[in-house]
């Protein structure tokens, strides 16, 4: 289709920012502030928790839309190439994710590369997940209705937890969410080509990315690094958003396809003239506000 204006004029706004896979990590988080959605949602309530994790204390911070005493849940993991950002970054996302679905938000802080290297934010997220389970009653959520929810990479950590769960027989996840998800590190895709320079995300941020986070080239097809090389049978039903203009368009689908496949429960929608992370950036995309409303419709299902 033709690009829309929004698209457009966001991506000549954003011609003249520095090249991100040039920079140290230190400058790329000094730099790098998540364009995160202005949406102000009215919260009930925002509950940090510290947890004892495997890899010491990790953050956790559930945002609750209601004060109703038990609520459905998602745990949720932010982008960032594993790099950069923080949970506090996507306060304003998780906020209307959780507004929108009624569901309490349970975000993980986990930690980044490359002081952490993989597999370190996997074992978190894997930890936090069974936390939200063990302790579903006493922080007020219903153990029968978790779900698991990521963007970008944090789509890739939900993929892996949701993986696991079911390879471990660990609780049972009821849903995935997955927003334009990076599902493998081994394999050069059409859309990588096509879009990887020019349209916000790049591949040369991604392999920057990956050299910070992965600790040799092997690991690029380690199913809990590149969750499309995971075994999916029985896994959670999924969700899975693309956007027209993201390189990481087509190994999400290709994902979608695996699950299908494997007679997963999966719904696939594709946005069109969208780039990476557009329903973060709700003020400039109209379509990203449609991606909670999705979320919304899919869990009620």
């Amino acid at each position: 289709m033709t690009m829309p204006e929004s698209t457009q004029k966001f991506l000549a706004d954003i011609s003249e920012f520095p090249a991100l896979h040039t920079m140290t990590p230190e400058q790329i988080r000094q730099v790098v502030v998540a364009n995160m959605i202005s949406d102000d949602a009215p919260l009930a309530g925002m509950v940090d928790f510290e947890l004892d994790g495997p890899h010491g204390k990790l953050a956790v911070r559930m945002y609750r839309p209601t004060a109703n005493l038990t609520l459905p849940a998602i745990v949720f993991f932010h982008g960032g190439g594993f790099l950069f950002n923080r949970m506090e970054h996507y306060d304003p996302m998780s906020g209307k994710l959780a507004v929108t679905t009624g569901h309490a938000v349970i975000s993980v802080d986990y930690r980044l590369a490359p002081e952490h290297k993989f597999p370190v934010p996997v074992d978190e997220a894997i930890y936090a997940t069974q936390w939200v389970f063990d302790h579903a009653a006493e922080i007020g959520i219903d153990p029968e209705r978790i779900s698991v929810a990521g963007e970008s990479v944090g789509a890739t950590l939900a993929t892996v937890v949701a993986q696991q769960a079911r390879k471990n027989g660990a609780s049972a996840i009821a849903h995935q969410i997955l927003l334009n998800p990076l599902t493998d590190w081994s394999t050069d895709y059409e859309s990588k080509q096509t879009y990887g320079a020019g349209y916000y995300l790049e591949t040369a941020l991604l392999e920057a990315c990956a050299g910070y986070y992965l600790n040799d080239d092997a690991e690029r097809a380690n199913p809990l690094a590149s969750p499309i090389h995971g075994q999916v049978d029985g896994i959670a039903p999924a969700l899975i958003v693309t956007a027209e203009y993201d390189p990481l368009r087509d190994e999400g689908e290709r994902y979608a396809d695996k699950l299908q496949a494997a007679g997963v429960d999966v719904v696939l929608k594709r946005y069109p003239g969208m780039i990476h992370t557009f329903y973060a950036l709700t003020d400039i995309f109209e379509d990203g506000h449609d991606v909670y409303e999705l979320v919304r419709d899919r869990l009620q299902q």
